[in-house]
């Protein structure tokens, strides 16, 4: 085999335990990866994390010719697990690697972003048969990328991309067209600056480029422009109705994201605004919305959004007592499954009550309470037998009222809890606060629970703290639990000892 010798020594590393291999195969394959990236660079952030599983000899040693002999499937499994830039330099191997290692099986799950792709993308439109993402908002010329895509054959499924200019525009649309035509493009992403200080450019030719692409699932659109009038002109837009998610930030009342929601009235299942207004009267007309996220607080009542059939997920980062229906809304929804609100105002504890009371409260299955107020826990506690479905729980709980919160909490009050994610406020050490009583009671009564304690992260330095001097739980933000980790447990799952 060329640029190989007869025999290699194989030292211990990772294996993978491929999808429909045999036994046999994964042993012959475990240390494949290693060899095939021998003397490749591997980027930080790239696998081997992902790789699963250990080598259980220290020394392997084996036939290449019998390594290659594997059958496809096999070989793919390990493939999948090196990333896009050794996958290409493995191409010179030999003849059947320079063709395994543009598989699409391989690339589609290919994210080249912005921060990752490292140069990569003008290898990969003129090599690779598809990709999962290209993010191409950092391109110092997107004429010169607008070439490469016209020569490409490489499919790419979510697109992301960013003008400044009437030139950008163009040559993005030219982008966005052929990508389309290409098809499999699902996902595209907008970022509009005004890098040009207040030069206003025309976007109808690039929003009529993505109004085409057929069968568009999820939109992104930032304008970070400061004229109201840049996305006014593109109202009248009209196109068949597609996405299902869309995101849409804007410092404006653009005229752009009322004509997207009559657009995709039919389709639109998952809604993240961060507008200056909330076309509430729009989002009344969605009939599949499942999840809406609101950054900024509606001056128009959205009590009337309790009557969407589909509404499970909401997530405010406003004050809901000051804003007209809001709480309303979080009494009388029916179908709510995950909620994320704060508790702040002169009641804080309003829009937990109201959701207590809810006909949702039996089935609500996620929580994330955002409070400053001390009390609020206390609420908390009270308020937990009523959410039996309950299996997600964030709050805020001050320092005075720690220690009662987490001996409230049992198989009795939160029989569904299996993740608790505290932030810890006024001064706790989560060194100190994971070995105490307090938390070796609550694992204990609650075996299937996680627990994440999210504060400064321990002691300061000058501080004659016995806990942080041990120097134990060095990843602070992991999951503490009763048990090892299972096939349903997050990644970082550590058994909790004290």
């Amino acid at each position: 085999m060329s640029g190989m010798g007869a025999r290699n020594t194989f030292s211990s590393g990772s294996i993978v335990a491929a999808a429909r291999a045999s036994e046999q195969d994964v042993s012959k394959l475990g240390l494949l990866v290693r060899h095939l990236g021998r003397g490749l660079t591997t980027g930080p952030g790239e696998p081997p994390q992902r790789l699963e599983g250990r080598c259980r000899s220290a020394a392997v040693t084996m036939d290449e010719p019998l390594l290659l002999a594997l059958p496809d499937d096999a070989l793919l499994a390990v493939l999948a697990f090196l990333p896009p830039r050794q996958l290409l330099d493995c191409r010179v191997l030999c003849r059947r690697l320079r063709d395994l290692c543009l598989h699409a099986d391989l690339w589609r799950r290919v994210s080249l972003t912005r921060w990752r792709r490292r140069c990569l993308w003008r290898a990969a439109l003129r090599l690779a048969p598809c990709l999962r993402e290209l993010d191409l908002c950092d391109t110092d010329d997107l004429a010169d990328a607008a070439a490469e895509v016209a020569a490409t054959a490489c499919v790419v499924a979510k697109l992301s991309l960013n003008v400044a200019s009437d030139r950008d525009v163009a040559m993005a649309a030219t982008i966005v067209e052929k990508m389309s035509a290409l098809g499999g493009l699902t996902g595209f992403s907008l970022f509009v600056n005004d890098y040009y200080y207040g030069t206003v450019f025309d976007l109808d030719p690039l929003l009529a480029a993505v109004n085409n692409v057929s069968h568009l699932t999820h939109l992104e659109i930032q304008n970070e422009f400061e004229s109201a009038a840049l996305l006014s002109s593109c109202a009248d837009l009209e196109g068949s109705p597609s996405v299902k998610r869309l995101s849409y930030t804007s410092s404006t009342e653009d005229t752009l994201l009322e004509a997207l929601l009559e657009t995709h009235a039919s389709t639109l299942e998952h809604l993240h605004l961060d507008t200056e207004h909330v076309p509430v009267s729009a989002l009344k007309e969605l009939p599949k919305l499942r999840s809406l996220t609101c950054e900024l607080q509606p001056t128009e009542d959205v009590s009337g959004l309790k009557a969407l059939p589909s509404l499970a997920s909401l997530d405010f980062s406003w004050e809901v007592s000051g804003s007209p229906g809001a709480l309303e809304l979080l009494g009388e929804a029916p179908h709510l499954r995950k909620v994320s609100v704060p508790c702040s105002g002169p009641k804080p504890s309003a829009p937990l009550v109201a959701l207590a009371a809810s006909p949702s409260a039996r089935q609500l299955e996620s929580l994330r309470i955002l409070t400053r107020s001390k009390d609020v826990s206390k609420h908390v506690i009270a308020a937990l037998p009523k959410f039996p479905s309950l299996r997600d729980l964030a709050l805020i709980v001050h320092s005075r009222r720690l220690e009662d919160f987490l001996q409230a909490v049992s198989p009795a009050t939160a029989s569904s809890l299996s993740m608790l994610v505290l932030f810890t406020a006024g001064e706790v050490c989560r060194h100190a606060l994971l070995h105490g009583a307090a938390v070796e009671g609550l694992l204990g009564r609650n075996p299937r629970l996680h627990l994440r304690v999210l504060n400064s992260g321990g002691c300061s330095e000058e501080a004659d703290c016995e806990w942080c001097r041990l120097g134990c739980h060095t990843d602070l933000r992991a999951a503490y639990a009763a048990h090892c980790r299972g096939e349903d447990c997050p990644k970082d799952c550590h058994r909790w000892t004290c």
